[in-house]
């Protein structure tokens, strides 16, 4: 048997992408694979935690929540992105959370896994305190934070006996209490910036980031297809409507293997509306439209543009 230590972090509000996650994990992982999940809890209602064990009805796996004292949230500084939870933060107090574990893999709970994790999880960390894929716009953070490598911390392969060996947790604290100003990105910045000389990358195969700055045909015809991990980054999510991200067909796939189900009703009556609003507005702006563009006004009727030059 393999045993693979995974842990997630979460609030209520994320409840439902964690066991969607989960279960991404759960369905695609070899016969052999012994998974045991922990997770970070930010305050999940016991309503949320009863739907995620009842995955066990299902799936053979262990979990353990592990709740986090809220003591803590003052020691983490908000940033500027408000799509990310404190629950970000909370990975970083693991190696005093699962003091008996040595080596875990942290996933973030916005993304779908689509094979075994027993190849990542035997990757030989070395003598470094993570492994992890270079961040899809890498070049734009490095140059922010005076750094040459930056990754993305949603996929981390943590070496944690080598966290509590080098006393890193309390480094970490350190290093963001004299620099939150320049923390933009929460605690991916702080690990980054920190870990930056024990960094280990892997293949982009094991972290694959959809966002607005990875659509390219390049991408979708010869990245998205070896992923083994689909990682929904930034603010765009598959399951908010009308957010065109790649892969959301496989968001839904595994939600509905979960008692989050019924969310797909939820999220279709939210979608119509807005589908019928939008193709009322490109109708009216085919029937006339006029816009500015320029020195120059462009006028639209029945689809034809005319030019308009501005009077000075």
């Amino acid at each position: 048997m393999s045993k693979i230590n995974i842990c997630f972090s979460s609030d209520n509000n994320y409840a439902q992408h964690l066991a969607v996650t989960l279960v991404s994990i759960l369905e695609n992982k070899s016969p052999d694979d012994e998974i045991f999940v922990y997770v970070l809890d930010g305050g999940i209602l016991e309503e949320n935690k009863n739907k995620i064990l009842n995955l066990k009805n299902k799936y053979d796996f262990k979990i353990k929540f592990l709740p986090i004292d809220s003591n803590w949230h003052e020691k983490f500084p908000r940033g500027q992105k408000n799509h990310v939870t404190l629950a970000t933060y909370y990975r970083l107090l693991l190696p005093e959370l699962c003091p008996e574990v040595d080596k875990l893999l942290y996933l973030d709970v916005d993304l779908i896994v689509k094979s075994s994790l027993r190849e990542l999880f035997a990757t030989d960390i070395k003598d470094n305190y993570f492994a992890a894929v270079e961040d899809a716009i890498e070049e734009l953070h490095c140059k922010r934070l005076g750094i040459t490598t930056y990754c993305n911390a949603g996929v981390l392969l943590l070496n944690l006996k080598k966290w509590r060996e080098d006393n890193l947790t309390e480094k970490i604290f350190d290093w963001m209490r004299n620099n939150s100003d320049i923390i933009r990105l929460h605690d991916q910045d702080v690990v980054n910036c920190v870990c930056r000389d024990n960094i280990l990358k892997i293949d982009k195969i094991w972290n694959c980031q959809t966002s607005k700055y990875t659509y390219s045909k390049d991408f979708v015809k010869n990245i998205l297809p070896k992923a083994k991990i689909i990682h929904y980054v930034g603010e765009y999510k598959p399951w908010q409507p009308n957010i065109r991200q790649i892969s959301k067909q496989e968001y839904f796939k595994y939600l509905r293997l979960t008692d989050y189900k019924d969310y797909e009703k939820v999220y279709k009556t939210k979608l119509y509306p807005n589908i019928l609003i939008y193709v009322i507005e490109k109708i009216l702006r085919f029937i006339f439209s006029l816009q500015n563009k320029g020195t120059q006004k462009i006028m639209t009727i029945l689809g034809l543009n005319f030019k308009i030059k501005k009077c000075n």
